[in-house]
């Protein structure tokens, strides 16, 4: 058993204590390994970094001696030797679905991030004793006593993140006789008839498709903050979230993006968690783990978290077509969907993770990822007479591989589809997962099995629209994001990075801008990395960055209703 120990004295400053107790050790050397990245994320997040303090000793608290062999690695001398016990502090001031965060009133650990792992001994029971106020409530779905978590292996740890305070929301609800925990931490009011109505509706659907539920108990963990924030991280048997600003909980939009993200994570239990690709399983926790296929885990996961809630009847119609709309936004505004394939993209996300990047490098596994998950959904049913779609191809991968313990190859999935999809289906992989075609032709074509239809309407934003460029307010003016290839701005010679300070001689601000035409010129005055100059730009009456709307054809035919019927409802 390896066992942990976390604590900490002046919570104010951040830094959380981890003793680590190795027991039944015989080797001359011990290898101490903490991990480089984590999954739900697929870039290196380098957390040793965040490591102040480290010390090795004996039981009875003689020093041993160590280097430390790789950024992360540490190689211990431990001659004659049987039990070690390793201190250190981690650094923990980032709160996010993902991170480790400590302070007066809240400890919240992502084992990921700062559990140190023996990588002969990792399939060892982990048993963790958090040194916490007594009146502190663990949000964690590792089993618990008296503060004392138990977990399986390190997998299993590393699978468990736990939120403990004295302030957490809790609810629970049941499906199929499995037992769901919902809880909040943060200033926020849930509106608790409303929430368990929903999340149990979207959780029936799914285990329904499914068959079965891999895990006995489930933990949706909301942390909320007091500011904007959107996060998700998918786990074996719970999820984080991260939202914000809490008081907004249960507005509309707020609500809108919990239930989207909720659904996407459970989603996940299934997809990635269960249904794993060869080269994520396992997991090697100490570098890069490259794949392909995050057009799978992470596109698919998007569009069905998103169908779930229509056909759970959560969102209505106009709601799911929504969050498709800002999919069809997110690409036609992206450059590089004319550069880079998503599978392509998936494997560099290892290289510049998921920041924007140099300008029109690299497309979203999410986005695009899910835009091809709903043109092979709608293909399948269409060649299946509406009795087989893409959930019923992913119930299969869960039965005849996840089950199995196989991974699952590009091969693999390719060939699955095929067997679904046909001919169709190999057009999707061919010109939209591994190529570079234009997405529009097989939208059109593909929505309009369903009775519906893309029109495009005027970006209402006058930089976007006329001079084709996209940006963000700062202190000091506005800030150029991206330019669109070829637009006015471009011929300009305008740049990302470049700052727009005025306007005919005025500050630039979102007012004045609405009282520009969209006809005409204007003098726009643009500090450079070296240079402020004035340049005259036409406000052409041109139509960039247009915002694209699904709806219901003219005219629909019974075969397109049945079909809509299918998909949807």
């Amino acid at each position: 058993m390896i066992q942990y120990t976390f604590s900490y004295s002046k919570p104010h400053r951040h830094f959380v204590d981890i003793e680590m107790c190795v027991e039944k050790h015989n080797a001359s050397e011990l290898i101490l390994q903490l991990p480089a990245w984590r999954p739900g994320r697929y870039e290196l997040a380098d957390f040793a970094k965040n490591i102040q303090q480290f010390s090795v000793m004996d039981a009875h608290g003689n020093p041993l001696k160590y280097e430390k062999i790789t950024k992360d690695t540490w190689k211990v001398s431990t001659p004659n030797i049987s039990e070690i016990i390793v201190k250190y502090n981690y650094y923990a001031n980032e709160l996010n679905a993902g991170s480790t965060y400590v302070d007066e009133n809240l400890l919240y650990v992502n084992p990921l991030n700062c559990c140190l792992f023996i990588p002969n001994r990792i399939e060892e029971t982990c048993a963790i004793e958090l040194q916490i106020p007594e009146s502190y409530e663990i949000a964690c779905s590792l089993p618990q006593k008296n503060h004392q978590l138990i977990a399986c292996n390190f997998n299993e740890l590393a699978e468990s993140p736990w939120v403990a305070s004295n302030s957490l929301q809790h609810k629970s609800y049941e499906v199929e006789s499995l037992e769901f925990h919902v809880w909040f931490l943060g200033a926020c009011s849930p509106d608790w008839n409303r929430i368990i109505a929903d999340f149990k509706a979207f959780t029936i659907q799914q285990i329904k498709d499914f068959t079965a539920f891999p895990v006995a108990e489930y933990h949706f963990i909301n942390l909320m903050l007091p500011y904007k924030a959107s996060h998700g991280v998918e786990h074996t048997a719970n999820t984080v979230i991260s939202l914000g600003p809490g008081e907004d909980l249960m507005s509309d939009k707020m609500y809108a993006s919990l239930l989207g993200v909720s659904s996407h994570e459970l989603y996940h239990t299934w997809n990635v968690k269960q249904i794993r690709p060869t080269a994520l399983l396992p997991y090697d926790y100490t570098k890069e783990n490259y794949s392909r296929m995050g057009y799978l885990y992470e596109g698919v996961t998007t569009y069905m978290g998103d169908l779930y809630l229509k056909r759970s009847k959560v969102f209505s119609e106009s709601e799911f077509y929504k969050t498709q709309e800002e999919n069809l936004q997110k690409h036609f505004h992206n450059g590089a969907r004319t550069n880079m394939s998503v599978a392509d993209s998936s494997f560099d996300t290892w290289l510049d993770g998921y920041v924007i990047g140099i300008p029109n490098r690299k497309v979203s596994i999410y986005t695009e990822g899910a835009l091809c998950a709903l043109m092979l959904d709608i293909l399948i049913l269409h060649n299946n007479a509406g009795q087989k779609s893409l959930r019923t191809l992913m119930t299969k991968l869960y039965i005849d591989y996840a089950c199995k313990a196989k991974g699952l190859s590009e091969d693999d999935y390719i060939h699955e589809l095929l067997s679904f999809g046909g001919n169709n289906a190999l057009a999707i992989v061919q010109n939209h997962l591994y190529g570079t075609k234009d997405f529009r032709a097989s939208l059109d074509e593909v929505l309009a099995l369903v009775g519906l239809q893309i029109i495009q309407e005027e970006n209402p934003d006058l930089l976007a629209a006329s001079l084709g460029i996209k940006g963000l307010f700062s202190k000091t003016g506005f800030e150029i994001k991206t330019v669109q290839e070829n637009s006015i701005s471009d011929v300009s010679k305008i740049a990302v990075g470049d700052i727009i300070l005025e306007v005919n001689g005025k500050p630039i601000t979102k007012e004045l801008l609405t009282s520009l035409s969209a006809k005409g010129s204007a003098v726009f005055k643009v500090k450079r990395r070296f240079e402020t100059i004035d340049l005259e730009i036409s406000l052409l009456d041109k139509s960039h960055y247009q915002i694209n709307k699904i709806i219901t054809m003219d005219t629909v035919t019974v075969e397109q209703e049945v079909l809509f019927a299918k998909w949807c409802n």
